[in-house]
Order: structure tokens, then sequence, then C-alpha cells
């Protein structure tokens, strides 16, 4: 109930706050990690809150795991230049989850 309540609260924060830019999507790999278990390599696509470069935004996203098994995480992310990194939980498998891939950023003119 604890893990509920928790994600609940992240998403209506992630939800509620203002939005000054589009948002856009990510593509990349993630690694699970922590919780007793060795480290697992996926394949990631995620929601960012903003689609400007140089930014902190808020990600949700969903993962597949080369061990055959799914995740659906929430978090935190910084956009670059037609790439992110993001640090996010796993709230199916109870783990920090870390990042790196291609997303549609806009360029600054």
């Amino acid at each position: 109930m604890k893990k509920l309540a928790g994600s609940t609260a992240l998403l209506t924060l992630l939800l509620s706050s203002p939005t000054f830019a589009d948002p856009t999507v990510m593509l990349g790999l993630s690694v699970n990690f922590g919780g007793g278990e060795k480290p697992a390599l996926g394949l990631t696509g995620k929601v960012l809150s903003s689609d400007q470069p140089e930014e902190v935004v808020g990600a949700v996203g969903a993962t597949y795991f080369f061990d055959g098994y799914w995740g659906i995480d929430a978090g935190v992310g910084y956009t670059f230049d037609q790439s992110a990194i993001t640090l996010t939980y796993d709230f199916l498998n109870s783990r920090p989850q870390f990042s790196a891939g291609w997303a549609d950023i806009k360029s600054v003119c």
C-alpha cells in the first residue's frame, strides 16, 4: 500500500506542475540495480515532460528487460541535444533504474 501511495503522489506532482514546453519521447537502454539482485539490462521507452535541451524533466516509462520481464517506472531526468538520461524507480520490480538514450529534443537556434 505504501508503494501505491508513493507512486500516486509522484505522479500527481509530475502531472500538476506547470508546463512550459511540450512533452517528448525517449528511446534507449536501461539498467535496474540494487534490491539484492544482479543488474538487469533492457530496452526502454519513456515520456519526458519537456522537449527543451539542458532541462531537468519528469519521466514515466516502460522497459522490456533481456531476461524476459517488464518494468514500469517514474522519476526524473536531464535532457541534452537529442539525448537524455533518467533516474527512475521501477514499481513492478521494486528497484531503481538508470536509463540513457535518444530523445526528440528541439534545437535551440
